[in-house]
């Protein structure tokens, strides 16, 4: 018997040598050297001669990608000139592909996209990779969109926005964005400023920046968010860190906004509500960071035609008992359900929830608009 094994085992072992052979060539010849879902690459378009930066030959790449996928290998693209994305055309990016202004400009990215009802083409997207508007230029703009996806996407130094969305769309789905400033001289800066109107912004984190977050835009989502500043040293010994004076993590302006979960973390003011309704702050968080100095806190202030504010299931944290700290500022429109203090000693510091007079009604205009 184990004579016919090893006749056997002779007879066969070349056959199968050579069929192992052939399965791994396959799959070498066949594995394609960028993403199978791309229908162009930025490697194929060249600087043409005369050219000192990668904007022209990107941007000869966008429009040569009407409705499709355009692909950006791994490095950094110099950027002098504003890429602007008007065909429906949506961006994969290689996560160490970096798009950095080197000249004065707007925006490094501009999407401007035409005929989306039309051709029903939804869905366009902006997915990894960097933009860094370097100090010099707001990072990425979305003015013409619907349905536009923003996925792990690092943005950078924007000199006045990191993201700003006019009110030119609806129903954006945005995850995993990074927003980061390592530049002197941007105090002042937001991060996302959102005009666009239903839209979901998810699990999103913004360091340094001196306003996080401004929405304007009504009936949008913010969940699990972390706004946080004090990283970036000052600009002179012996002051503060550059981006927290003035600083503010969350301002709402727009009616039915809901917070969740959201973490306003070393801002002079947490969350900021100016002329708007039927905001919920659900199970969201205010720190502040004793460390860098930052004084005269609010947690939460509501103005102007502001009502049916719902602040419920949140934690809210003193460092320290010689912190000069506020809970609330307002009209008094507002219901309180369920806060934590938690951290240093409370005593001195008016508590709404506990201390104030007795709620108002929460009334919404909504009400009355149905004739309820």
């Amino acid at each position: 018997m184990q004579i016919v094994e090893r006749r056997l085992a002779t007879i066969f072992a070349p056959a199968l040598a050579a069929a192992s052979l052939l399965l791994f060539a396959s799959c070498v010849t066949t594995a394609p050297s960028v993403p199978s879902v791309i229908d162009a690459s930025a490697a194929d378009f060249p600087r043409l001669t005369g050219e000192t930066d990668d904007a022209p030959r990107l941007q000869r790449a966008i429009d040569a990608t009407t409705g499709g996928v355009l692909y950006l290998p791994r490095g950094d693209y110099e950027i002098a000139s504003t890429l602007v994305i008007s065909n429906r055309c949506s961006l994969l990016m290689h996560k160490s592909a970096t798009l950095r202004a080197v000249a004065e400009m707007e925006y490094v990215l501009r999407v401007k996209h035409r005929n989306i009802w039309d051709h029903l083409d939804f869905l366009c997207f902006i997915r990894g990779g960097a933009i860094d508007g370097n100090g010099l230029a707001s990072c990425l703009s979305l003015e013409s969109y619907w349905r536009q996806s923003l996925d792990d996407i690092k943005i950078f130094n924007g000199k006045r926005y990191g993201l700003y969305v006019s009110g030119g769309g609806g129903e954006i789905v945005a995850n995993g964005l990074y927003f980061l400033c390592r530049k002197h001289g941007l105090a002042g800066n937001t991060a996302m400023f959102l005009q666009g109107n239903d839209s979901h912004y998810t699990d999103v984190h913004i360091l340094d920046w001196t306003t996080g977050v401004v929405v304007k835009g009504c009936s949008n989502r913010l969940t699990r968010f972390h706004v946080w500043g004090g990283s970036l040293p000052p600009a002179r010994p012996g002051d503060i860190p550059e981006m927290l004076p003035g600083s503010t993590a969350f301002r709402i302006e727009g009616h039915s906004t809901l917070l969740r979960d959201c973490y306003a973390d070393t801002a002079q003011i947490g969350f900021d509500i100016h002329d708007a309704w039927e905001v919920r702050i659900l199970g969201c968080s205010y720190f502040n960071n004793r460390d860098h100095g930052l004084n005269d806190l609010l947690i939460v202030r509501q103005t102007g035609n502001s009502g049916a504010l719902l602040v419920g299931d949140c934690v809210f944290t003193r460092t320290s008992a010689q912190e000069r700290i506020r809970v609330y500022e307002g009209n008094g429109f507002v219901k309180w359900r369920d806060i934590i203090y938690a951290g240093g000693d409370w005593s001195g510091v008016e508590r709404p929830d506990r201390d104030a007079a007795p709620e108002r009604a929460l009334e919404s205009p909504n009400a009355k608009l149905a004739g309820e």
